[in-house]
């Protein structure tokens, strides 16, 4: 009374912010306190507020048994509470969902559909493989539910179970198939979305269903359906090319006309998808319809549109990129967009539909986000670009894309390369971000293969050299003074184009280069080194005092600037430096030294100074040569010259010394000290490769050959001596004096212990690097495959695509080229550095059961649903052996009661009856002959009701229901006088209904129940018997190959849809045959069975007129009535049919009809009775429970488990008057039911039968 609410519990939490902790702990003792009641609202309000807290991330899985409870709870509210607690509590390893297995199915049974839709969302969520299993057969048989809301969550489910459960994917398969024919459109979408997910994996067993999803395509107008119907057809259009041209019509029309965005967006993907543009000559069409309708997509405002739209875009660019580039200009409007996704989709596009002609605008357009803030203002747009506000990661990928499109293709679309330089160059200032090793690689790139474009380059490097704030910024991190590498090594290389060489020496000079990278100094000092060589050759040329003094003096400076790089911490930078200076100091020796002047002799003239030699040799040791490219492969195509081994020693190695040789049999590599094994091969790899190996063998066979000349003696003394030089060793482990070796030489005598292991006999066996899986054979070698798998990384990693060259480059003499030359990566093939190739879906599911079911070939006859075991709990298995004690106790005395009053005749019926009373299992004899059937009725009169059990009357309909049905008038009589005690179970009685009725022929049927059990599992079974007449008078009228035919449904499934009747049907004579079939769906109102009546030949026409189908073929229809499905049950009653109806759980649905009955004043009860007894035994197949004047309580359940309850009102309107003889009486019929179709049937039995005529 006084607990927490869930309400309470929420405004609690908000009230103690600060002590949230402490309140929540104390609200949880208390929930351990309520969950441990038996009153259900406490429990189920227990569980509730431990789902909320489960949320705030408390652990609930203490009270997974509880939660079971509360699903079980009769009660609407309580059970959704607790379904809702396993979806958010229960795992795949929770211990207590081995008991929801029998819950489930009692909830998907249930009449109430709100339950069965409950039910039905938690097993979606808690579904495990054993679950699966064990509901997959109940959930197919749910398929044909009366509810199409019913039906709808059954497919939905039925997708998760297949993920569980693989094998039910083919068992129910055609099941599924057939709600694709469902007459309710949200069943038939349910049913279209799960075969599209189905289909994700293995479209190709859904090829079957192409008929049928196209009948879809083209009849539905729901969007959402046609979307996945599109989908599918988008998975199974590859794997049929005539699907193809059958959807290609279909498609163009939906593409032009549908209205929906969604919709024609997926129209467009199934034709990129399903090869619809590359089929025939409609697809050019078919790819301009598809490109005009994208522009709409991205001119909307909304930005998912446009989004969706340049991936369409993206993905018709390779096959028709004429179609897409005359949408250039929206394209290019993209770019601009707010949006950094859309613009990176847009640049996608932009990359593939540059060209020689818009090249330039394109990357001038690119640039533009490149630009600092004053000069992004756009007078044609009038906004700002966001180029100001971009993060240093898409201005990377602004860059790689503009050297990407001008440099693909071996630079086909450039045609003006001063141009790209210069792009280049300004990439330097305006990039914003560090990409400086891309852009050297691309000058260096461009100015080694385009010799037009040397002159303006070099121009540009030594402008670059001579940038001062180039060295300034460059420890900043968004500095490109990378750049600076190609700047020297060009200006270097072609130092022929520049104008003044010595100025550039002078920039390479300046005091702030020692700021720069240690890899960008090393090629300063080599290059200012190449540059002074050429410019001192060029000063040879004129040669004078003034060329001297401009040398010395340039040299002066470079010997003192020098002093920098010697000092440098770098290694490289360093022995460079020195190399250099020493050089230098060479040259300035020979231009210091005194060199007389020449006269000539014969005028007298002076002739001038000549340059020094060294000058010219200095020149020759760079410039004797031109650079050209080398192609990839020329190392290994030089050819070998004949005669040479390139094994063979080129000079034998001098003699080794004792000491060195025993030096050299340990080895020092990764593996310490380990010994190398007899073949030679190596224990560990010490990363040098096979020069190692071959080196080692080598040393291995010395150590043979050494051995053959040793004696004995020599032996014992460089072991002696080994011994000695490891003695301090920390490594090794030495033999003492005191330690007993055990290893000794085969068939040697043992050794003392003063005596060393022999080492050399210990026997040595052949290794190989393949018995081994080291970490260092990552390392090892230097093989072939393994520099290629190398390029291979480096390549990937690279945030440049590899440029194609347009020669293969220089080879040398005599080389041939091979196919596996071209081992570059193809002309087209595009290397995104933008984009992860790895990238996944959100979706994380194993699809892997399901993938391998094939369901192109029909079930075989082994291949069936799973028996489950239904386990009873102690609870039920203590109340079946209850009502099996008091059966077996209602037995004996009424057993003991017959034989005291008719001792001989029992003794005598018993032995008569001793096999139907096995069939039956009914204890209670039946006398044959009326005086002691009267004596025996009276006997059982005198019977209270308790004393008729449930059990002993089911087994006793049993017996009636076993027997052969009855067929014609008399039998039926039979039944009625055959009946069992008013007060116990009420009479069995088949209706008998009129199937065809004429001249001749003349057919009747009698509907009957298998079983007089409640069958909650599995669906009822219902018998037909037919009374077949020939109502002829002659022999004329005969009939031969009379049959019955039955056309199958979802509802109903036949044993046998074909009954013969054996022989020639000859005048007056009478046929009975009977049909079994089962109900697979609920039970309702029209629930219909159709057929045809056939026979061969006759001759005469059965008195059948033209509407009555006269011929060898009359349809017919019948339609099966609710009460056939009522069980005959023991009579209930009063206070037990009032507790009943407390309980208004049990009765949740109602029905209630009206019924006129114009009768005379005296005979008003009468006619009420005869009511009664009509909608009792006729209409409805309930009891009488208790009678009152002008009321009727009725009771009955049926096969199902369904429990109905009714009140029957006798009302007399005002018409009546006292000088009248007839009255109008109104008769007002109430009813609930656990079940609302199964209500519907019955009230709808009550109308009929009243309204036929009398």
């Amino acid at each position: 009374m006084f607990e927490k609410t869930l309400t309470d519990l929420i405004r609690g939490i908000r009230a103690h912010k600060k002590d949230e902790q402490k309140y929540i702990a104390s609200c949880l003792q208390e929930i351990h306190q309520e969950v441990k009641s038996n009153d259900p609202d406490i429990k189920a309000m227990a569980i509730s507020k431990l789902t909320y807290l489960q949320m705030l991330g408390y652990d609930m899985s203490w009270v997974s048994f509880h939660v079971v409870e509360v699903m079980s709870f009769p009660k609407f509210s309580h059970k959704r509470t607790g379904y809702l607690a396993a979806t958010q509590s229960f795992r795949q390893d929770t211990d207590v969902l081995m008991l929801t297995t029998n819950l489930l199915k009692k909830d998907l049974a249930s009449g109430n559909h709100m339950e069965v839709g409950v039910a039905l969302n938690g097993l979606a969520d808690i579904v495990t493989p054993d679950l699966a299993r064990d509901l997959c057969q109940d959930l197919v048989a749910m398929l044909n539910h009366s509810r199409p809301y019913v039906r709808k969550k059954v497919v939905l489910v039925l997708y998760k179970l297949f993920l569980k459960f693989p094998e039910a994917l083919r068992l129910s398969f055609p099941r599924l198939k057939e709600k694709l024919d469902d007459p309710d459109p949200s069943v038939v979408s349910a049913a279209v979305n799960v075969i599209c997910e189905l289909a994700r994996k293995n479209p190709k067993n859904y090829l079957s269903l192409a008929p049928q999803l196209f009948n879809l395509l083209t009849n539905s107008s729901n969007n959402w359906m046609l979307i996945k119907i599109i989908k599918l057809f988008g998975a199974l259009a590859p794997l049929e090319p005539r699907l193809a041209k059958k959807l290609t019509p279909q498609i163009f029309h939906m593409i032009e006309n549908t209205p929906a965005m969604s919709l024609l967006y997926e129209c467009i993907y199934t034709a990129i998808a399903g090869g619809m543009l590359n089929s025939d000559r409609q697809s050019d069409a078919l790819a301009a319809v598809c490109v005009s309708k994208l522009r709409t997509f991205l001119e909307s405002a909304d930005q998912n549109l446009k989004y969706v739209g340049l991936l369409a875009l993206a993905k018709i660019l390779p096959t028709h990129p004429k179609h897409v580039a005359e949408h250039r200009d929206i394209i290019l409007k993209c770019i601009d967009d707010s949006d950094i996704s859309i613009r990176l989709r847009s640049l996608d596009l932009v990359v593939g539909m540059v060209n020689k002609k818009n090249l330039a605008d394109i990357v001038k357009r690119l640039m533009s986000h490149l630009l600092p803030p004053s000069n992004t203002k756009n007078s044609a747009t009038n906004h700002l670009l966001p180029s100001t506000l971009l993060e240093p990661a898409y201005r990377a990928d602004i860059i790689h894309r503009i050297i990407y499109i001008c440099s693909q293709n071996a630079y086909a679309n450039v045609t003006n390369f001063e141009w790209y330089v210069a792009v280049l160059v300004d990439l330097t200032y305006v990039a914003g971000v560090k990409v400086g090793d891309l852009l050297t690689s691309q000058l260096m790139d461009v100015c080694v293969r385009v010799k037009s474009v040397r002159n303006y380059c070099v121009k540009a490097m030594v402008k670059l050299l001579s940038d001062v704030t180039l060295l300034e910024n460059c420890s900043l991190p968004d500095s490109n003074a990378e750049v600076l590498y190609a700047a020297a090594w060009l200006a270097g290389e072609y130092c022929s184009y520049q104008i003044n060489p010595s100025d550039t020496i002078e920039y390479l000079l300046q005091s702030g280069v020692t700021k720069l990278s240690h890899r960008v100094q090393a090629v300063y000092v080599h290059n200012i080194l190449k540059i002074y060589a050429y410019w001192a050759k060029s000063l040879t040329y004129n040669w004078d005092e003034d060329a001297k003094d401009d040398l010395l003096r340039l040299t002066t400076l470079i010997d003192e600037k020098f002093g920098t790089f010697c000092s440098c911490t770098d290694l490289e930078v360093q022995e460079r430096a020195h190399n250099v200076r020493a050089i230098i100091s060479i040259v300035r020796e020979h231009l210091t030294s005194n060199v007389p002047a020449q006269t000539d002799e014969t005028d007298d003239y002076v002739l001038s100074e000549k340059a020094p030699t060294v000058i010219d040799e200095l020149y020759n040791l760079f410039f004797a040569y031109e650079l050209n490219p080398v192609a990839p492969k020329a190392q290994k195509k030089v050819p070998i010259p004949a005669g040479l081994d390139l094994d063979a020693w080129i000079n034998e190695p001098p003699p080794q010394s004792e000491s060195s040789n025993s030096g050299e049999e340990e080895s020092y590599g990764f593996g310490y000290r380990q010994k190398l094994g007899g073949s030679g091969d190596l224990l560990f790899s010490s990363g040098s490769g096979t020069a190692v190996g071959r080196r080692r063998r080598r040393k291995n066979r010395q150590k043979g050959d050494r051995d053959k000349g040793e004696s004995e003696e020599m032996r014992v003394q460089r072991r002696r001596e080994r011994r000695e030089r490891m003695k301090n060793d920390p490594f090794y482990i030495d033999v003492g004096e005191y330690d007993n070796p055990t290893r000794t030489k085969p068939e040697s005598p043992p050794k003392s212990a003063n005596n060393e292991i022999d080492v050399d006999s210990i026997p040595v066996v052949h290794l190989t690097m393949d018995d081994f899986d080291f970490r260092q054979k990552k390392n090892k070698g230097k093989s072939k495959r393994s520099k290629e798998n190398r390029k291979k990384e480096v390549s990937a990693l690279s945030s440049l695509p590899p440029v194609i060259y347009t020669d293969i480059g220089e080879m040398p003499e005599n080389a041939t080229l091979s196919d596996d030359d071209k081992d570059l990566k193809p002309l087209d093939q595009k290397v995104s550095s933008w984009r992860n190739p790895n990238d996944k879906g959100i979706l994380d599911i194993d699809f892997s059961g399901i993938s391998n079911v094939d369901l192109s070939t029909p079930l075989t006859e082994n291949e069936k649903f799973p028996q489950t075991t239904v386990y009873l709990s102690p609870e039920e298995l203590r109340k079946r052996e209850e009502e099996k004690n008091k059966l077996r106790l209602k037995e004996q005395r009424n057993k003991s009661i017959i034989t005291s009053d008719h001792p001989t005749k029992v003794k005598d019926d018993h032995a008569k009856s001793e096999s139907k009373k096995r069939r039956s299992k009914v204890k209670s004899k039946k006398p044959s002959n009326a005086s002691e059937s009267s004596a025996v009725t009276a006997k059982k009169k005198s019977m209270s009701v308790k004393k008729m059990t449930k059990g002993e009357a089911d087994a006793e309909n049993k017996a009636k229901s076993v027997s052969s049905p009855t067929s014609g008038t008399d039998k039926v009589d039979e039944n009625k006088g055959s009946h069992v005690n008013e007060q116990s179970v009420q009479p069995v009685k088949q209706n008998i209904y009129t199937l065809i009725s004429g001249d001749t022929l003349h057919i009747t049927y009698t509907l009957s129940l298998t079983s007089n059990e409640e069958l909650r599992n599995e669906p009822p079974t219902v018998v037909a018997s037919f009374l077949i007449e020939n109502k002829g008078v002659s022999d004329d009228h005969f009939y031969s190959g009379l049959a019955l035919r039955f056309e199958p449904s979802s509802d109903i499934q036949f044993d046998s849809t074909l009954l013969h009747v054996d022989g020639v049907l000859k005048a007056s004579e009478r046929r009975e045959v009977a049909v079994k079939f089962r109900v697979l769906g609920i039970v309702g109102a029209r629930l219909t069975v159709n057929g045809r009546v056939t026979w061969e030949n006759n001759l005469h026409t059965g008195g059948f007129s033209a509407s009555d189908g006269s011929g060898a073929e009359i349809p017919f229809a019948f339609e099966i009535p609710v009460a056939t499905f009522m069980l005959h049950i023991p009579t209930i009653t009063p206070a037990q049919f009032t507790a009943f109806l407390y309980k208004s759980e049990n009765f949740p649905f109602s029905g209630s009809t009206s019924v006129n009955l114009t009768v005379s004043s005296s005979s008003v009860e009468q006619e009420f009775d005869n009511a009664i007894a009509q909608i009792t035994a006729v209409a409805t197949g309930t009891h009488v429970v208790e009678k009152v004047p002008g009321a009727v309580s009725i009771y009955g359940r049926s096969v199902q488990g369904y429990q109905i309850a009714g009140l029957t009102k006798l009302g007399v309107t005002k018409e009546e008057a006292e000088d009248t003889e007839e009255v109008k009486a109104v008769l007002k019929i109430e009813l609930k039911c656990t079940d609302q179709a199964f209500i519907d049937g019955l009230v709808r039995e009550i109308e009929r039968l009243f309204a036929l005529p009398s």
